[in-house]
């Protein structure tokens, strides 16, 4: 009865509305080595609107229709995820603002010569404000198809990808985001300056596996979660501020540990656990085994060259699941290198200074680093969840049970002592993540607003009007995206953006955003820093994941 009435209601208004006008696009991406690709299908619609669900007992469900020539077929349709409204005291799903939906359509047979196909969309809604207006568009567009590639070719194609991935992998070394690690490697090596060759290969040997399996887990997830639909790239666990948060504790922890505050293990030096050398040697190779995994971790945020290509080919449908793991292993034995050759050559090792008063020095030097990185960690969970006082709160609660720790829980205390303060940091590493577990991702960044904020509608419009456009993919937790931050807003580059028409659109990937992954993969990538200079026609110039004043500049002529 409420259906009725509701279709009546609409039935009777309906002829004298005005038009919602939503826009309605559809953009291919490129053709994959299989014939298929993906679409995305984008409603621009305007503000106080909305448009119903795939799916409703009341108004007129959002309709797409396929047009496809002969020899192709609709894989796969993924409907955004549908926000709650309420008419009439009717709730029912639909969307707003800008909707992106995602399709793969797929040939039945093998492509074997080049052609050009044409394909048609047909979208029909019913659009509703204070009132509604049926309405419908057709997106037409045309796709170029090539024959797949010969084997000899692709073999090719391929070892120079797992080549990319190892050079990659070894200039990830000199990223900013590694920079901590790197400093706590450096201790590891010159605290083991006077051991046998065999112990220090043995310890560069397990960084590596700690490495290379972190790479493969980190591979592994995004290809399984994927597979289920799901639409991550590098860098993901990264978007996700329970992690930042508890990183930032982590590094917080290493932090105070460098610089003094406390010794992990010394209340087990007055004999609860008598360390034998056997187990104290094991216990080091873990310890190098782990610093390889946290090396990864705090990697991910950072995309070098030759790097982001890779891991967009790795985390695409053209290659197999071995094929995939293979590069990300490439990857990580690129990062590890440098250590196995500084391992492999004694006198490379011989040059390092023997331990000494000095190492106590250095290592609350690297304390530094390791507290800079807590800070910033911390202000990346401030933005993602919009709550700075939490984070802050946290790291003092930690601080209070380290320090406790670290004066109570030595040897020449009594066993009561050393009991209490071991427990009071538990209760204080407790305390700390139920205060970052109650708050949760807000979606929100500052770096955007309506005016520069992108989608493809925002993009293909401001195109239309005459203007070329520059387009800075980027995220909070990017350190290179925040260092090409420095050379794209510099004055310089504002002038000649300026004298050019040129506008710039960001996409901000801080938080998940399937519409921005999407558009990453279409351009062969799966994380951050993407840079793209649109002219007003025509497929766009990438730029360097690392950006130069020249380089700039350069593209910028070549769109004159």
């Amino acid at each position: 009865m409420k259906r009725l009435l509701f279709i009546l209601f609409l039935s009777i208004f309906s002829t004298f509305l005005y038009s919602a006008q939503v826009k309605f696009s559809a953009i291919p991406t490129d053709v994959k080595q299989d014939g298929s690709f993906d679409v995305v299908l984008n409603f621009s619609i305007p503000k106080n609107w909305h448009i119903y669900g795939q799916k409703t007992e009341f108004g007129s469900p959002t309709k797409i229709d396929f047009k496809l020539p002969q020899g192709f077929k609709l894989e796969k349709i993924d409907w955004a995820k549908e926000k709650k409204f309420k008419q009439m005291g009717i709730e029912y799903g639909g969307y707003d603002g800008e909707t992106q939906i995602f399709a793969t359509i797929a040939p039945t047979g093998k492509i074997d010569s080049p052609k050009t196909e044409k394909f048609l969309i047909n979208a029909s809604w019913l659009a509703c404000s204070d009132t509604c207006q049926p309405e419908e568009a057709t997106a037409e567009f045309s796709v170029k198809f090539v024959p797949t590639t010969p084997v000899q070719s692709k073999t090719l194609q391929f070892f120079s990808i797992i080549f990319g991935a190892f050079l990659g992998g070894i200039i990830l070394n000199l990223m900013p985001c590694v920079f901590p690690v790197i400093g706590i490697k450096i201790l590891s090596f010159a605290k083991n300056a006077g051991d046998s060759k065999k112990s220090i290969i043995l310890n560069a040997l397990f960084y590596t596996l700690g490495i290379i399996a972190s790479f493969l887990i980190l591979a592994g997830i995004l290809l399984a979660l994927r597979a289920t639909g799901e639409s991550l790239g590098w860098g993901f666990q990264l978007q996700n501020p329970i992690f930042s948060a508890s990183m930032a504790l982590l590094f917080f922890a290493m932090a105070m540990s460098f610089a003094g505050v406390y010794e992990i293990g010394s209340s087990l030096a007055g004999g609860t656990f008598a360390y034998t050398q056997e187990s104290i040697s094991k216990n080091k190779y873990v310890q190098s085994a782990m610093s390889g995994v946290l090396a990864v971790l705090v990697a991910s945020p950072c995309t070098a060259p030759f790097m982001g290509s890779a891991v967009g080919v790795a985390l695409s449908t053209q290659i197999s699941v071995i094929e995939s793991l293979v590069i990300f292993a490439s990857l990580g034995f690129g990062m590890a290198s440098p250590y196995i050759i500084l391992s492999a050559i004694p006198r490379l090792a011989k040059l390092l200074p023997r331990p000494g008063k000095w190492l106590d020095i250095f290592k609350k030097i690297l304390s530094i680093p390791l507290f800079i990185t807590a800070i910033w960690l911390g202000w990346l969970y401030s933005k993602q969840t919009g709550n700075f006082y939490g984070i802050g709160l946290s790291l003092t609660i930690l601080a209070i049970g380290l320090i406790s720790y670290g004066r109570f829980a030595l040897p020449h205390r009594t066993r009561k002592v050393r009991n209490s303060a071991i427990f009071g940091l538990f209760v204080a590493i407790v305390l700390s993540f139920i205060i970052i577990l109650q708050n949760k991702e807000n979606n929100t960044s500052d770096s955007m607003n309506i005016e520069n904020k992108w989608s493809v509608a925002k993009l293909d419009e401001l195109r239309k009007n005459g203007y070329n456009i520059y387009v800075d993919f980027t995220a909070n937790w990017c350190l290179t995206c925040q260092y090409n931050k420095q050379i794209l807003y510099s004055e310089k580059i504002k002038k000649i953006f300026e004298q050019n028409k040129i506008k710039i659109l960001v996409g901000d990937w801080t938080s998940r955003n399937n519409a921005i992954t999407k558009e990453l993969e279409k351009f062969g990538r799966a994380g951050v820093p993407l840079n793209l200079l649109y002219s007003t026609k025509g497929e766009p110039i990438i730029l360097p994941a690392i950006l130069t004043e020249s380089a700039l500049i350069e593209a910028v002529d070549k769109i004159k």
